[in-house]
């Protein structure tokens, strides 16, 4: 079935419609609309530009329902440094009795933040999107507090992996050539002994000849380049030691080198090697440059001192023990793995490299560049600096990944079970200071940290201290993560969080110190005496909203919605223990009456019936109960004109060209008399309406929204306050900033999203009065 509209047209092809800007809404009932498909309203549509969303919030009750938390929704995250969140509502919540209320968003809103406040005062915030949510569930009951015992035990079965290979694998042969102290130019194909307590600096490798071992149980030097070709092996045996003084090129294939627990081989120059070469220290290697390329190997299973490697073009290090570098530079599908020690003031990675870290690496600056690294952290990574660029993070349950500074671009961390990854304080791994970074954490483009649940554990990332910036895009938090940021940070930085996710200032989980984790987290302790709240309760609410009305109904008029144009903020109210009002207050401010008929304002309760509602205070008294109503009714200003000081109707501050008239807010207070719940008044129950002319008890005159039902004194039908175009004579705008249109400017001129808007049923541009057309909205 083809949808019905109802269609009309924004422009009335009469001239009964030019008229000077001192003659307000001439009408004339006899010009029917024509009809315009390029402006087809959807029959139902009542042009509201806000939703209402039934919230859950399931607390996580430690108390067994002795205590209350306070829980507080926001429209934006208010642990931000410069946040403009407005908060939406407040109540208290135990584990036996959740914290359920409608509230009421705008249109374009698409998340809330929703923070618990336990007894100890500790503050958790969660993000619920809500973009095409009637019903919402936000829970902190789901997540499982981490206890030191679960923790350590988790830390605890980590085994590091067993050497790949060790030097014992290369023992003296039986069928060898001892050497004595004599000159000697070695052979291919030949096993050559250099036996204990004998010194020979005369040995020579010839190039070009292959398959030579010599195995050193004594000590030599290697005065010129030390040149080895296919197949060639030196071993050095427990307590031998071989120098190189003039550099060390491995030209072949298959070259070992194996140094035996209690040995010593010291490289004193350059040294670079691959096709296969391998390395394998048990004792002490010291080398001063080393470039490992071509599918090159270094197993070091003792210690291994360098000020400078390069790994390159398949080639893998092997840490077993300890390893001490200035800088390490890797690139080309090349692989660090430590089960050890890594002591180092630069790791530099670019293309592909990865780091599987079992054990301890601690360097002042740690980068990964283009082209994608990947550092599986399984145990301890600490550093002063960490960049990365296309960089790749993996870290276990009960690892940790901490730096002082910290520069993200095109990133991914994926943190595991109570995997740790801290910002901030490094203090106390007494690392070598890097001047590469400024203080604080730079989170400039995609940067995402995911945290994966294991064994009921969660991952925690912790930002201590610094600056903290955001760059293009917002930090990404997803999966299941604790969040605590102790530094201030702007709002724009979590943009992007998952509901799962859980924002606090401090951690709010213990998690025990470990092997490798350092000192692991502490839990925030609060104030240390669980209080409850003060009842009642004062929520102030940052909820402002503007009515924007026509007075010609059911003629529609010039249609620029600024016949009478008011704000209603400052909304606040007293709670109970039970979450019920005791009062409600509100202030509304005149701003604009471009009418000439003779207007009040009134406010009916729709859901509290009469007699439940009593007037406790207005400014200047304004205010009166009206009698005679089945529901609670208020004349807020009996005339409109008169809170501008204007004592007859007229044009007020609709005309540019004249001058503007000052008019202050005004301030009600109603008590309730039964039970009312906050859902009973939100906005979405305040049905604001205009009387137009005397206040006639018999049948007198209102203006309301569309959908909204006129009061007990209506007696005619008002069709819902929409005509046969389903036009309709007042919006609410969620935003006290709204800039009316001009006198006799229709809506839709100035702002030229409205029309699309309403085509669309409200679907599209829903945040339209965010953009007003330049010149053509009041501005005095």
């Amino acid at each position: 079935m083809k949808p019905m509209f109802r269609v009309f047209s924004f422009t009335v092809l009469t001239s009964t419609l030019l008229f000077s800007s001192c003659v307000k809404d001439l009408y004339d009932p006899e010009v029917i609309a024509e009809k315009n498909p390029d402006a087809e309203i959807p029959v139902g549509f009542k042009f509201t530009t806000t939703k209402n969303v039934n919230l859950t919030v399931n607390v996580n009750d430690e108390y067994n329902g002795e205590k209350f938390y306070m829980v507080e929704v926001y429209n934006q995250n208010p642990l931000a440094s410069n946040s403009k969140s407005k908060l939406l509502t407040a109540g208290v919540a135990t584990g036996r009795a959740p914290f359920v209320e409608d509230i009421v968003v705008s249109q374009s809103d698409s998340v809330l933040y929703i923070k618990q406040t336990d007894p100890l005062q500790r503050e958790v915030v969660k993000v619920l999107d809500v973009t095409s949510a009637t019903t919402a569930v936000c829970d902190f009951s789901n997540y499982t507090f981490t206890t030191k015992s679960a923790s350590s035990a988790a830390i605890s079965t980590r085994a590091v992996p067993a050497p790949s290979e060790k030097a014992t694998a290369y023992p003296l042969p039986g069928d060898r050539i001892t050497l004595g102290t004599g000159a000697i130019t070695l052979a291919a194909n030949t096993k050559y002994y250099l036996p204990a307590n004998v010194t020979n600096n005369q040995i020579t490798f010839e190039g070009g000849r292959n398959s030579i071992e010599l195995y050193v149980e004594g000590n030599t030097t290697f005065s010129n380049e030390l040149s080895l070709t296919d197949g060639c092996k030196i071993i050095v045996l427990p307590k031998g030691k071989v120098t190189a003084n003039s550099g060390l090129n491995w030209y072949g294939n298959d070259i070992i080198v194996a140094i035996h627990e209690g040995g010593s081989f010291n490289i004193n120059s350059d040294a670079s090697f691959g096709k296969n070469n391998k390395v394998i220290n048990d004792g002490s290697l010291v080398a001063k440059n080393l470039i490992m390329d071509n599918n090159a190997k270094v197993i070091n299973n003792g210690t291994f001192t360098t000020p400078n490697i390069q790994v390159t073009n398949n080639s893998v290090l092997e840490n077993n023990n300890v390893f001490v570098v200035n800088e390490l530079k890797g690139n080309s599908n090349t692989k660090l793995v430590n089960n050890g020690d890594l002591k180092a003031t630069s790791i530099s990675l670019t293309n592909t490299f990865t780091i599987d870290n079992n054990h301890h690496i601690e360097a002042a600056y740690l980068f990964f560049g283009g082209g994608g690294g990947t550092l599986n952290n399984n145990c301890f990574t600490v550093c002063d600096d960490l960049e990365t660029e296309q960089g790749t993070l993996n870290s276990a349950p009960g690892s940790l990944l901490a730096c002082k500074d910290f520069y993200g671009n095109n990133s991914t961390f994926t943190l595991k079970g109570n995997a740790i990854f801290s910002i901030g304080d490094v203090a106390a791994y007494s690392l070598p200071t890097s001047n590469k970074l400024t203080s604080g954490s730079n989170f400039n483009y995609n940067v995402v940290i995911n945290g994966v649940i294991e064994n009921s554990l969660k991952p925690l990332f912790y930002v201590k201290s610094g600056v903290i910036k955001n760059g293009w895009k917002p930090l990404s938090l997803g999966g299941f993560l604790d969040v605590a940021i102790s530094p201030s940070y702007d709002a724009n930085l979590l943009n992007n969080v998952a509901e799962t996710v859980k924002l606090s200032k401090e951690p709010q989980t213990a998690i025990a110190e470990t092997a490798c984790n350092g000192s692991g987290a502490t839990e925030d302790p609060g104030t240390g005496t669980p209080t409850n709240p003060s009842f009642p309760i004062k929520v102030e609410t940052g909820n402002e909203y503007t009515f924007a009305m026509e007075d010609n109904w059911p003629a529609l008029g010039d249609y620029d919605m600024n016949d009478f144009v008011f704000t209603i903020d400052k909304i606040s109210y007293k709670k109970g223990s039970n979450n019920k009002l005791a009062t409600l207050s509100f202030e509304i401010t005149p701003v604009a009456a471009g009418a000439t008929n003779r207007l009040a304002l009134g406010v009916q309760f729709d859901k509290i019936a009469s007699g439940s509602l009593s007037l406790v205070s207005s400014t200047d008294g304004i205010g009166t109960k009206e009698n005679g109503q089945e529901k609670a009714n208020l004349i807020l200003f009996p005339d409109v004109y008169s809170t501008f000081g204007i004592s007859s109707p007229g044009i007020t501050n609709t005309d540019p060209s004249k001058s503007k008239s000052a008019s202050k807010s005004y301030q009600f207070e109603v008590a309730f008399n039964n039970s009312v719940s906050e859902s009973d008044i939100n906005i979405s129950n305040l049905n604001f309406y205009l009387i137009i002319g005397q206040n006639n008890d018999v049948n007198r005159k209102e203006v309301h929204l569309a959908g909204y039902k006129p009061t007990s004194k209506v007696k005619s039908d008002p069709l819902d306050y929409t005509d046969y175009n389903n036009m309709v004579w007042g919006l609410l705008i969620p935003t006290a900033d709204f800039k009316y249109p001009i006198e006799a400017l229709k809506i839709q001129d100035a702002y030229p999203n409205f029309l699309n808007w309403a085509k669309s049923g409200g679907s599209n541009n829903a945040n339209w009065y965010l953009s007003p057309q330049s010149g053509k909205v009041y501005n005095k």
